[in-house]
């Protein structure tokens, strides 16, 4: 045998061994895919149901989702129909407010000329004719100054501003 013979026949086995291992492969990726295959039929199974519900609340949002640019219309409607309440609550308050300090003053006002005329009425009764010079008046109490109009606030038009107006009464 010569060295032709030899190497053909190694290239034989090599050939042989070769094929095996291919159809080795071959079933065992077989095997492989059908278990791929199993295992996406029983995923697709699982997920079928859950697709169905979705599906269904999907029509059943279908409709709503439809309502929701009316909805957001009505909603800013309302926001500015309550804009339109509190301006004219803040007008009714600014207006409280002013008559508050008006009654106020007049009240003191009223104190003060009782007080004034029970002096002298009190100074005239003890048979004094003369004013008395040294009657001793209790200083009336300063009236508390009537908030000017407020100037509209741009950034709040129409809202009035409770602290800055009641920090200048008790000062």
């Amino acid at each position: 045998m010569d060295y032709l013979h030899i190497a053909l026949i190694a290239l034989a086995v090599a050939g042989v061994w070769a094929v095996a291992e291919l159809a080795l492969t071959i079933r065992s990726a077989r095997r492989q895919i059908g278990d791929v295959v199993q295992n996406a039929n029983e995923t697709i199974e699982q997920v079928q149901p859950i697709v169905d519900k979705l599906d269904g609340i999907v029509d059943e949002l279908d409709p709503t989702i439809k309502q929701v640019p009316d909805l957001l219309e009505k909603v800013g409607t309302t926001v500015e129909s309550v804009n339109g309440i509190l301006g004219d609550v803040s007008t009714v308050s600014g207006t409280a407010s002013g008559v508050t300090a008006s009654v106020s003053k007049a009240a003191n006002n009223a104190a003060t000329g009782v007080s004034n005329v029970f002096h002298k009425i009190a100074g005239r009764a003890k048979g004094k004719t003369e004013k008395p010079a040294a009657i001793e008046q209790p200083a009336p109490a300063p009236a508390p100054e009537q908030p000017a109009e407020p100037a509209e606030d741009v950034s709040r038009p129409g809202y009035v501003d409770y602290d800055s107006a009641t920090a200048s009464d008790g000062e």
